[in-house]
């Protein structure tokens, strides 16, 4: 945070109405949504400089706030901690517009859902006799299926897969190698891949290897699956690593990286997903993972089925690539499975026209010139 103390000058010169007692206590949002007072020892331990620090970061909160910047009325503990690790003025002001957009978009669900409830509360009415009336909120014909009862249904699947299914690995040990937005995005990720595992028929049985507890990643995993280390839940999460748990020649590290295509599904091979999200990182990390550890590696035949639009990101999500690897798997076909790629990244049927078509003049313009360079060898 090279340019706090210029922000200290611009704090002294334009906020005379700002409270500074107020820097002295952080007014702080818990998880569970209660306002609390907590002082600056608690986010920097004790730390003079990071004291500091914080308390020109509080002002220079204060400064946009009353500037009129996209800046949230609360702002949590652990959002405090990550803008403390931002150096530039820039990122911060991006990060406090992101959680401004996050505790809108909070704000506009919880009205939607209550005046949604108010309407629902409206158009149910109490009946004047004592006649059956069938409808919303009255009697019904049909059995209702509980959501608890769904669970138990998918989760059963999940117990079979773990005796009898197919091995998964998602590999989290990369949490150094991304910041707090990226491991968030990640949890959010692994929600939805255990998600989309077991609501499909043959779902696999999944492995989190190098998984820590206290990551930023698995605590975002924990945050939408309370349940998670339970232990009669359908999971397997460990802090091992995966050469530990199986067989390294059955091992087939999955990176966009490599060079080889998986061209077939290996039914006998276990197969490792980095669990990573590299927006800003786009180092071949997975790669260097597995050639360091002598593994054999594969990469989904992207380019060799799809045609991907201009300036489309070849990036897919672990959600997406367990759906991949599912229908794969059940089906033998590519076609099938790769639907599960976004078509916003893929090229249209124009697109792809104008392609063809540019090529082929090319090659036209190519034979041209090559019969000219022969016939001008002959005279």
């Amino acid at each position: 945070m090279e340019d706090l103390p210029a922000v200290s000058l611009y704090v002294k010169r334009n906020t005379h109405n700002i409270n500074v007692q107020q820097s002295q206590n952080i007014c702080d949002t818990t998880e569970e949504g209660s306002i609390e007072n907590s002082d600056f020892t608690s986010i920097t331990n004790g730390d003079p400089v990071l004291e500091k620090k914080l308390k020109i970061l509080f002002l220079e909160v204060e400064v946009l706030r009353q500037s009129g910047h996209r800046v949230p009325e609360n702002i949590k503990l652990r959002q405090w901690k990550e803008l403390l690790t931002m150096e530039t003025r820039t990122g911060r002001r991006k990060y406090l517009s992101y959680i401004f957009g996050v505790e809108k978009s909070q704000e506009n669900r919880k009205k939607k859902k209550a005046e949604l409830k108010q309407q629902r509360g409206d158009d149910i009415k109490v009946p004047e006799n004592n006649h059956l009336i069938y409808g919303l909120g009255h009697n019904t014909m049909l059995l209702r299926v509980y959501d608890s009862t769904i669970n138990h249904f998918y989760n059963s699947k999940l117990i079979q897969a773990m005796q009898f299914g197919q091995k998964l690995v998602l590999d989290c040990s990369y949490d150094s190698h991304m910041t707090v937005r990226e491991a968030m995005n990640c949890g959010k990720q692994l929600t939805y891949t255990f998600s989309d595992n077991r609501s499909h028929d043959s779902p696999f049985d999944l492995y989190l290897c190098n998984a820590r507890r206290e990551g930023n990643t698995m605590k975002q995993f924990v945050k939408s699956i309370p349940t998670l280390y339970d232990p009669d839940f359908p999971i397997n999460i460990t802090e091992k690593h995966y050469l530990e748990l199986f067989p390294k020649e059955n091992i087939v590290y999955l990176t966009p990286h490599c060079r080889e295509e998986m061209r077939e599904f290996d039914h006998d091979a276990i197969y490792i997903i980095g669990a990573m999200v590299d927006k800003a990182n786009d180092e071949p990390l997975s790669l260097a993972k597995a050639k360091r550890e002598g593994l054999k590696m594969a990469k989904l035949p992207l380019d060799r089925y799809l045609a991907w639009g201009a300036g489309g990101s070849k990036s897919l999500t672990l959600n997406q690539v367990i759906k991949i690897l599912l229908d794969i798997r059940a089906s033998g076909s590519w076609d099938k499975a790769l639907q599960h790629v976004p078509r916003r990244k893929l090229a249209s049927a124009k697109d792809i026209q104008e392609r063809s078509s540019k090529e082929v003049e090319k090659s036209k313009q190519q034979l041209q010139y090559s019969f000219k360079d022969r016939s001008s060898k002959y005279y």
